[in-house]
């Protein structure tokens, strides 16, 4: 069987170079035509520069996850992320890190598994505020979600767990959290992975998708508790032959998280291993869809058909096995427009032996949204497999104009070391830089070969990846969760080949964070680019949640701004100074920005 993408092309519905864009509350189409702007010629190894930040930072929190020589069963493999929010309000992103735990604790030799809240002094400088947060309590982690569920202002905090109920936090606006699992909901009892707040049912609150993973119990482990096989080397059993935990989703009802999976669609699939979840307008028609990678099955795409109902449709539009037709097993998932087209792109993280994907979105004549796979074809294919990779974030670190892709790698099996199979446990982390688009339309990427003493010379079995702009100078930073060791905080000092320009989004009713809001930047030349607030991606973290856009060669103010808000109104700002965030409000017309630095007001 081929993907959807060759079914379509067998059929002769060649994707078309322009497409329209129909939208709630659009007074009729958009053309939207790629920008065929080339970025400036230099090599990734000449334009990318990365600074190895954790030293002085105050970020030592280690990780626990299992015990740390071997890992004997699968939940001890999966690892933590991490979240940036807003914590005291002050306008810095602050740091969340999670923890796990292990079986035994005596294998910890002494570490105490905790999560941990880091308050931004600046400059890259961070202070230990867990304890004076409320935020002191014991579980075994795997991710963390930023969120303002009730639309107060204040970031709340979303933790997924494997053994016990999930926790919600609630930030009472004065540098402290209260549990409000009990009075918000959701607590699901996984065990579970990935969590993403959307707006499921146009109705203007956040509802919950909850990603879980596999029915594991310690007393009775799988094969009678002895091990398994992989290449000829004895390692932990599953997912393959255990049983799959089914995801659970949650309708917002008056400011309670309701199980509502069969009300909405969500039953209609068999449960799968799921990591990753991103909810997004996938389709560009005015409502948010939902993907989910799932480990070892073909991944799901759940379009969002209207009134709170979704089918599934991957095996039609793409998205759910690459291009041979084969299964992968997925990780993370990130969402950009890498090729500038105004379609908006997938870039999935997979098992070692094989490549992590790029689907490409394309349109059929008949104006349907599909996935293509162009790993191979934009230069991603061979990169990745030796490696297994985790984390990922679409993002313009350079700001030509083009986004560039990251992804941090390491293995599940610590047996690897040693082993004649190909691969090792600690792996080094990827970036690629895009190229821009060649003569047949399609973008490649290079990848960085780091340097002597760069960031992404380190090597370490990484997991969680969080990108975001932690010392407000308009570029992307990373924190790294690192399996069995202290996070990696990475600064982003790449050479810029272009101004950039931000934005903080402030919806209508209680999705006051945006999510599924859709915007396009013009440019003082008048290229047009494409961004998204997305809810979830990369892989158990959640990031920065301001956009940003590069603005590559062109020097001049950003012409025009149109922004399609997930609450279906439209909003145009024009004539807007780069190098600076804008906060955008869906109730006020004027778009607001610091006096001065790069802080939004």
């Amino acid at each position: 069987m081929r993907g959807a993408s060759h079914l379509l092309a067998a059929a002769g519905l060649v994707p078309s170079t322009l497409f329209a864009l129909c939208c709630r509350g659009c007074g009729g189409a958009v053309e939207v035509g790629p920008a065929n702007l080339a970025p400036p010629p230099g090599s990734a190894s000449s334009v990318l520069r990365f600074v190895d930040a954790t030293p002085g930072s105050g970020i030592t929190v280690v990780n626990v996850s299992g015990g740390s020589r071997e890992k004997r069963a699968i939940p001890e493999s999966l690892g933590q992320g991490a979240a940036a929010l807003d914590y005291d309000g002050d306008g810095r992103l602050d740091l969340f890190v999670v923890n796990g735990d292990a079986f035994d604790r005596s294998a910890l030799r002494g570490i105490e598994p905790r999560f941990a809240l880091y308050r931004n002094l600046g400059g890259l400088r961070f202070e230990d505020v867990t304890a004076s947060a409320g935020l002191l309590f014991q579980a075994w982690g795997h991710g963390a979600t930023r969120v303002d569920f009730d639309a107060d202002g204040s970031d709340d905090l979303y933790v997924t767990v494997f053994l016990g109920p999930n926790r919600f936090f609630r930030n009472l606006g004065d540098g402290t959290f209260e549990d409000a699992s009990a009075n918000w909901g959701g607590a699901d009892e996984g065990p579970s992975t990935a969590a993403t707040f959307f707006d499921a049912d146009g109705d203007g609150d956040l509802d919950l998708y909850v990603a879980n993973y596999v029915l594991y119990d310690p007393r009775n482990p799988p094969n009678r508790g002895r091990p398994c096989e992989w290449r000829g080397i004895e390692v932990f059993c599953g997912p393959q032959g255990m049983r799959a935990a089914p995801d659970a989703f949650y309708e917002n009802r008056g400011g309670r998280l309701v199980p509502a999976a069969p009300a909405f669609g969500f039953d209609a699939v068999p449960p799968s291993y799921a990591l990753g979840a991103l909810a997004a307008d996938l389709d560009n028609d005015g409502d948010t869809d939902l993907y989910v990678a799932n480990d070892s099955e073909p991944n799901y795409l759940f379009e969002n058909v209207g009134a709170g109902s979704f089918r599934e449709v991957g095996a039609w539009r793409g998205g759910d096995r690459n291009e041979d037709g084969r299964a992968q097993a997925g990780m993370g998932v990130d969402l950009g427009d890498v090729d500038n087209d105004g379609r908006f792109d997938l870039f999935v993280t997979n098992f070692s032996h094989d490549t992590n994907t790029l689907y490409r979105g394309q349109l059929t004549p008949a104006g349907e949204t599909i996935l293509e796979d162009a790993t191979y074809a934009s230069g991603l294919g061979l990169a990745s497999y030796r490696y297994l990779g985790w984390g990922t974030r679409i993002v313009d670190l350079d700001h030509d104009g083009w986004q560039d892709i990251l992804v941090v790698s390491g293995h599940v099996y610590p047996q690897v070391d040693g082993a004649p199979v190909g691969t090792s446990y600690r792996q080094p982390n990827q970036v690629f830089l895009n190229l821009g688009r060649s003569g047949d339309g399609r973008v490649s990427f290079e990848e960085f070969i780091p340097p002597r003493g760069d960031a992404f010379e380190k090597i370490e079995s990484s997991r969680g990846l969080v990108g975001a702009d932690l010392d407000d100078d308009g570029d992307a930073d990373f924190l790294v969760v690192e399996m069995d060791a202290p996070p990696t905080l990475i600064r982003n000092d790449s050479v810029k080949r272009g101004r950039w320009i931000g934005f903080k989004l402030r919806d209508l009713g209680g999705n006051v964070d945006a999510i599924g809001t859709r915007l396009s930047v013009e440019d003082s030349d008048g290229v047009v680019r494409w961004c998204q607030r997305v809810g979830g991606g990369s892989y158990l973290s959640s990031g920065d949640p301001r956009l940003v856009v590069g603005l590559g060669p062109a020097t001049g103010a950003v012409r025009r701004v149109e922004v399609f808000w997930s609450s279906g109104r439209r909003s145009v700002y024009r004539d807007l100074a780069p190098e600076r965030y804008w906060l955008l409000d869906a109730a006020d017309e004027a778009p607001r920005s610091p006096v001065s630095g790069a802080r939004a007001a």
